[in-house]
Parts: C-alpha cells; structure tokens; sequence
C-alpha cells in the first residue's frame, strides 16, 4: 500500500541521475574565477556631472600607505570549490526496497537504454568541462606564483607588471583614471614612472550644494580650484612614486623618478599641446618614510625637490629631472672603429658611417665610467639623431641627442636650428653637434641661452687627446680626396 504523507520521488535511479547532472552543469556554469581581487574604481557619487571630480576625493589621495603592496597584491586567490560530481547508477541495478514498497516504483529503471547512454555521454562531456575550467583557473593562479619568481629573479618586465598592478590596487577617482607608463634601469638601480594628468582647465572641481534635500554639486570657487588642482598635481606625483618604492620587494631602486604629462589647449592661441609640468626625483628610502597621510602634498613635492609649471591655469612645459627611453627600435649594435684607424689618420677623410661610430664610442669614453650609456642610431644619412647619451646620474643626467657633421665646410645655421627641434621632439634634455669642421657666428648666436653644445674639430681632437687617440683634422686634404672620388 502507497504511504499517503510522502511525496513520490523520481521514478527511478537513472532519471535521479538525470537531474543530478542538470544540478552539476547548472553548478559548474555558475563558477567563476577572480585570480587577483584588486578593488574596482570608486563609484560616481551620484548626480555628479561629467568630467568632475568633487575635492574631498582630493583630499584622500595619499590616503594608501596602510593598504597593501609589492607580493601581497599578486598573491592569487584560492580557486572556487566544484561541486561533487554525480554518481552514475549500475546498470539494470534494482530499486531499494523501500522505494518499492511505499512508492510503487518499478523493480527496474522506465529510462530506455538510448536515454541511458545519452546520460553517460552527456556526464563524461561534464566531466571534461570540469577538468578544462580547473586547468583554466590553474592556470590563472599559478602565472602569479610565475610573476613573482620573474621579479625575485630580476626579469624587467616582470618587475614593470608588479609595478603596474600596484596602480591599479588602489583606483584612482574615475576622471583621474590614466595608463602608468613604467621604465627601469636596473644596472643604474633607477625607476622612472610616467603619468598622465588631465587638463585642468575641463575639470571641473566640485562640492556639494549645501542645504540641498537632495544630492547636489556645484563648481568650487576660482581660487579654491586654483589651489586644489596644485594640490592634485603634486598629490599624484607623489603618489606614483610612493607605490613604486612600497613595491621595491627586491631592493631593485636607489632612486625613483616620476614625470606628469598633460595635454591641454594653449590659452592664448586655442591650439593643442602637451608636454611634462611635473616632475619628481627622489631615493627609494625617503618615499618609504612618508607619512602619506599626514603630509601636506605641496610642501612633500617641493621637499622632495620636485619641480612644477609656475601655473596650473596657464600651463607651461617643464624639462623633466629625469627622462629615459632605452626601448628605441633606430638603436643599432656597436662597432670599434677606433682600433682600426690608423695614428694621424685624417677623420674628416674617413666615411661618414665610421665617423658616427667613433663619435659615440669618444662619449662612451667620457661619460661610460660614470654609469652613462651610448648608443648609435640606425644609418640614414643626415637625419634627426646619430647617437643617445642616456644617463641615470641624477644631478647631471638624462638623455641627450648627438648629431655628428663630418663636414669640410662650416656648419651653418640651419643644422643648429634642426637639431634644437629634434632635442624638443625628442624631449631630451640637451643636444650636442659635434664637427670635423668650425661654426660660423649665425650657429653660436642660435644656440646662446639654449641647452646646445657647439663641439667643433678642435674641440674633437683635444677630446680624443684626453683618451690616448692621436689622430689630425686636415679639410683641404678631404677636400681634394673627396673630388678625385
């Protein structure tokens, strides 16, 4: 007799396994991995107006020195737990008894045995799925634990990655959300942070409308968005190279540099530009002392001996401390010219592919046993740049652009007026024309109050002097040799 007060199951095993599959795959649709849980972006408050940014969020900025960084923020999070997976019926097995009994199911399963295969088939495609997403969710795990032994052992781009995900591990405000551009000389032991800032002029600084029922904002006063923008320049630089330094798990930097660059319409003529406005140099021990909280970020920035436009209304560029491209595709492998040439052999004679060569390793001479590296450009015949001087020294250091003339008339004007425009395209911070020949008086007028240097061959032979290399300059000599060619 059927027992009245208890719901009838499934009729049998298999259409039990039947729903436990569908349960499994509901389940199993339903898993999702977050390897790394970095926080999102602060919400908009709401009714706030595009491109603004209300000035209490200013105002916390630095707020990020009790928050985690380095290795902690690249420690993956534990994988989710699958669910158990259904157990298949035997075949042909009977019913328990009691099922029999209360509930009249019959002694064998109703589902055919194509249903049944389409079952079996069906569990072993899940079963598939759910060892495809653990080596999926594995795999995410475990390039973390890679990450990580890339940055104990060294690897630049491992350490760039660290670097950026300390970032984004504490969000900027959403009108403030740009790329952080990282460089590193590991050999100078330095880190060079590159951010980007918006215009200041389209950002609007809010607060809320007081005595409002609702949520209202309205634009801060002229001068306190003055000073609050100042504030928020300095406050970002500040920020970038404190997450730097707290994520120097490695004791990778002395010294971390970081420069701000803005694009903004020139007030006087309505035209586009852009360049840096601020910039910052400082050792990884005085960022780590901060007190981020505590301090007032102007007078932190100018401590730090950072540098700034004069105005954040009318914005003008600044020559940043510290600049650093080494990734340059025109850069070329060396080559030793000076062991081939020949005591008292004429330079402005020799080809003008040698001479670049002997010109970059001349700077490398200078500069090389102070940490400097010199590095030749790829050959196209006189164009914007023969070699890159870069130097980490940060007192006198930098990028400089080389031009060299092997010429058998005066240099003119025209290539001092074209190299100033490539230091500017380049933004490096000076430039430096080298000859076999002289500079008329056009060329030194030009280049006076400008970070140029106007090298000629006098100037080149005492230089080679200084390193043992005995060699003569003789114009008239290449003149004649270069007509019989």
């Amino acid at each position: 007799m059927k027992h009245k007060n208890i719901a009838a199951p499934p009729l049998d095993q298999w259409r039990d396994y039947r729903s436990a599959l569908d349960g499994y795959e509901r389940a199993l649709r339903g898993l999702s991995y977050r390897d790394l849980p970095l926080p999102s972006a602060p919400f908009s408050l709401y009714g706030l107006p595009a491109q603004s940014l209300p000035i209490t969020q200013i105002e916390t900025l630095l707020h990020i020195d009790d928050k985690p960084h380095g290795y902690d923020l690249i420690k993956p999070a534990a994988p989710p737990v699958f669910p158990p997976f259904p157990t298949q019926p035997a075949e042909d097995q009977p019913l328990p008894l009691w099922r029999r009994l209360f509930f009249g199911a019959p002694s064998k399963s109703c589902m055919s045995l194509v249903e049944r295969q389409a079952q079996v088939e069906r569990a072993s495609a899940l079963r598939d799925e759910s060892e495809v997403l653990r080596r999926k969710f594995a795999t995410q795990a475990n390039r973390w634990v890679k990450l990580k032994q890339g940055c104990k052992t060294g690897e630049p781009a491992a350490i760039k990655v660290l670097m950026k995900i300390a970032n984004m591990a504490h969000p900027l405000p959403r009108a403030l959300q740009s790329d952080l551009k990282i460089d590193l000389d590991l050999d100078a032991r330095i880190a060079l942070a590159t951010i980007e800032v918006p215009d200041f002029n389209s950002l609007a600084i809010v607060k809320q409308r007081a005595g409002s029922r609702r949520t209202g904002w309205q634009s801060v006063p002229l001068n306190q968005k003055r000073r609050a923008t100042e504030t928020l320049l300095y406050a970002l630089c500040i920020r970038a190279a404190y997450l730097v330094a707290a994520s120097d798990e490695g004791n990778w930097f002395d010294t971390i540099a970081v420069n701000a660059r803005q694009q903004w319409n020139d007030r006087a003529t309505g035209q586009p530009r852009n360049g840096f406005i601020a910039s910052l140099h400082a050792t990884t021990e005085e960022l780590r002392r901060l007190r981020l909280d505590q301090v007032d970020p102007k007078t932190c920035f100018f401590h730090l001996k950072g540098i700034s436009t004069p105005s954040v209304e009318d914005v003008v560029p600044i020559r940043p401390i510290f600049t650093m491209n080494k990734d340059d595709d025109r850069i070329v492998p060396d080559r030793d010219v000076a062991e081939g040439l020949e005591p008292q052999a004429n330079l402005a004679a020799m080809p003008w592919e040698d001479f670049e060569h002997l010109v970059r390793q001349l700077f490398e001479w200078e500069f090389g046993h102070h940490g400097a590296e010199v590095r030749l450009t790829r050959a196209s015949r006189d164009r914007g740049v023969d070699a890159i001087i870069f130097d980490p020294d940060p007192l006198r250091g930098g990028k400089f652009v080389i031009q060299a003339k092997r010429y058998t008339l005066p240099v003119d004007v025209a290539a001092v007026r074209d190299l100033y425009g490539t230091l500017i395209n380049e933004g490096a911070n000076r430039g430096i024309l080298i000859t076999t020949s002289h500079f008329g008086p056009d060329a030194f007028a030009f280049a006076r109050d400008k970070p140029i240097s106007l090298l000629s061959g006098a100037d080149l032979i005492d230089m080679l002097r200084r390193h043992g290399r005995r060699y003569r300059i003789d114009l008239e000599e290449a003149r004649r040799a270069s007509k019989q060619v």
